[in-house]
Formats: structure tokens, C-alpha cells, sequence
């Protein structure tokens, strides 16, 4: 769950830079940073696939993003992630119980899209693959040996300056993919869209756990 949340915030508000890489790429990634900067929040829909063809395996779900600066809301498997800046809420309604974890207690303090934020810039090597229409693929590989990852691609919108995709490729044969459905900035948020209701859940009886 950790690394879907950490996926996804990152395609959302990826600022992204690199050194001594190809300088094609370069510039297309900064202006992806740049565009993002302008932004006052985003909202997008996603799709995350799981895939494994040596063992027959192919899972696919769906879910939403809304973020704006440190604050994010998550909905994906029928559970709501929201980060206020202070604490996490995992909120699940199939088992009736929300787990609150603060900042200070959190050992991997990367769910923060300020950590987030380093996930790509560091670490890798990257280059440019085909380009499909608008989309420019972008091969990122670890510079440090992964006993996991052999190389990450990103899809690239030159147009929009945006990131429309992440395919993660295993090692071992397992792709996991994240595909952005629909992408829009700027919107008008409730009030209360990163605060966490805490008699709400109290109402309906649900098990708090902080």
C-alpha cells in the first residue's frame, strides 16, 4: 500500500532532476517540473496494474488522487488515504477502522510528496526510448544494483508537460504499471477536502487506532 501511495503522489507532483544523463530527456522532465510548479492542486484518476505472465497473473484497479502541496487524499481498494500534514489516516471501511499514524511516528516519511519528491531525483540513469504521438518514453535504470527493479519507464507528455505513465520492471517478471486516466489542475476544493472528520467515524462505530 505504501508504494502504490508513493507511485501515484509522485506522477502527480514529480519534480524531477537529474545529472550527467542524456540532455534530451533532461530538458523534458524539467519542463515537466516547471509546469508542475504553476499548479495549485491536482486531481487525477489512475489505474494500476500488477502483472506476472511467468505465473499467469494479471490484476488491475482503479483509483483517485487529489493533492495540493504536502496534503493529499488517496481512494484506491475501497480504502481513503488522507495526509493533513501532521498525521496519515488509513480509513477502511470494509474492516470499520481508521489507522492514524503522525509524521513523528513514521518511519518511512517518503508518503510526504517532499520526500516523494527524491525518489527520481537520485539513483538513476535514464534515456530516451520511442516516442508515440505526444508521449516521449523515458527509460530511468538504478545506478546502484536493485535486487528487484531492472529499469523504470516513463511516459511523457511534450505537450502538456505532463507524466501519463510509470512501468515498473521486475526482475523477477513482475511489471507493475501506473496509467493516468484523467489529469486536471487547479480545481476548487472543498474546505474540508484534507481534514480528517473524526466524529464522523465515531458516529458509525468505527475502531480508531492511533
Amino acid at each position: 500500500m505504501k508504494k502504490i501511495i508513493i507511485t501515484v503522489v509522485c506522477l502527480g507532483m514529480q519534480a524531477l532532476t537529474f545529472g550527467q544523463n542524456n540532455p534530451k530527456a533532461e530538458a523534458i522532465l524539467n519542463k515537466v517540473s516547471s509546469t508542475l510548479e504553476k499548479q495549485q492542486n491536482i486531481s487525477l484518476e489512475f489505474s494500476h496494474t500488477l502483472e506476472n505472465k511467468m505465473v499467469d497473473i494479471k490484476q488491475t484497479s482503479k483509483g483517485s488522487a487529489t493533492i495540493q502541496g504536502d496534503k493529499y487524499v488517496v481512494h484506491y481498494l475501497n480504502n481513503v488515504i488522507l495526509f493533513d500534514n501532521k498525521n496519515t489516516y488509513i480509513i477502511s471501511p470494509e474492516n470499520e477502522e481508521v489507522n492514524i499514524t503522525s509524521v513523528t511516528e513514521n518511519e518511512d516519511q517518503s508518503l510526504t510528496p517532499s520526500k516523494m519528491l527524491s525518489f527520481y531525483k537520485k539513483g538513476y540513469t535514464y534515456q530516451l526510448l520511442n516516442k508515440n504521438g505526444n508521449i516521449q518514453n523515458i527509460k530511468l535504470i538504478p545506478t546502484e544494483k536493485s535486487e528487484e527493479v531492472s529499469h523504470i519507464i516513463l511516459g511523457v507528455d511534450t505537450v502538456k508537460n505532463q507524466i501519463t505513465s510509470l512501468l515498473e520492471v521486475g526482475k523477477n517478471g513482475t511489471n507493475t504499471s501506473f496509467t493516468i486516466t484523467s489529469y486536471k489542475t487547479n480545481q476548487n476544493l472543498a474546505d474540508n477536502t484534507f481534514v480528517f472528520n473524526r466524529q464522523k467515524y465515531i458516529d458509525l462505530d468505527y475502531y480508531i487506532n492511533e
